[in-house]
């Protein structure tokens, strides 16, 4: 498939779309293009939440749950609630979502309502993992792809902070390829909202293998920063990407998240 897009990573990742608003394209259109791309960024036609609620449920079932209104997860820093670090103004490492809440997203949107006064970050980050992995260490997949990761919340969100970790495979399958499936711990000086280990690896290793992964997926050639404006969205293939958030100061900054479940 070509298009007439920009590309956001020098690996071929990613796509700029600034001629049509998101809802002007059909789903088969859209998975096409997730499909080989794996992120969408849409930008200069802007919509708002409420477009986007009636135009994803033709891609499937949206989240619900207790910590969102309908299907949306207001992420609203103008809060600053020092007890919910995912929803503040905090660095979120990368990561892949619902996997601490027991769902199986496909589709992830997020959408900027609101972006004003917000200094020193505030970008959300996405890597292309497909390439990015091509350049980890083979003994450092072999070790995750062996052992897997266990994580624990720590975070309100959570409902509340968990005594349990949860065990979460180091890749899935998918498209008859493997993509990683974990998530990142934080760095010490970070206020977490989750913990993370890798079973039967010593702190000190794992803090090792995380900071060759990080430089890697994280470098200019395979990770893209996206710089909000209202209207903007960000549509991911959750399955195929990891993504997070800068920590930022200022604000408002008010996005919303919507998620599609795999069929």
């Amino acid at each position: 498939m070509s298009t007439p897009y920009e590309t956001l990573t020098p690996s071929g990742k990613g796509l700029r779309i600034t001629d049509r608003r998101i809802t002007d394209f059909a789903p088969a259109e859209i998975r096409g293009l997730l499909a080989k791309y794996h992120w969408l960024s849409f930008k200069n036609h802007p919509v708002t939440v409420e477009d986007m609620i009636d135009y994803l449920p033709q891609y499937g079932q949206l989240t619900e749950n207790d910590r969102r209104v309908g299907p949306v997860l207001k992420i609203d820093a103008s809060k600053k609630d020092e007890g919910e670090v995912l929803l503040g103004q905090g660095f979120l490492p990368l990561h892949r979502d619902g996997v601490l809440m027991g769902y199986d997203i496909e589709i992830v949107a997020i959408c900027c309502a609101q972006y004003e006064n917000v200094t020193d970050g505030g970008r959300t980050f996405i890597t292309d993992i497909e390439n990015g992995c091509k350049d980890v260490p083979k003994e450092i997949l072999d070790v995750i792809r062996e052992r897997g990761i266990e994580g624990r919340p720590v975070d309100r969100y959570y409902t509340k902070p968990s005594d349990t970790w949860h065990w979460i495979p180091g890749f899935t399958e998918l498209d008859g390829q493997e993509w990683l499936a974990i998530g990142f711990p934080y760095r010490k000086d970070e206020k977490p909202s989750w913990l993370l280990r890798i079973p039967g690896v010593e702190d000190e290793r794992t803090t090792e293998m995380f900071e060759v992964l990080s430089s890697i997926l994280m470098s200019e050639r395979f990770c893209y920063y996206h710089a909000w404006e209202e209207g903007d969205v960000l549509l991911l293939d959750n399955r195929k990407v990891l993504h997070g958030r800068e920590a930022f100061r200022g604000g408002p900054r008010r996005l919303a998240n919507l998620q599609v479940l795999a069929s």
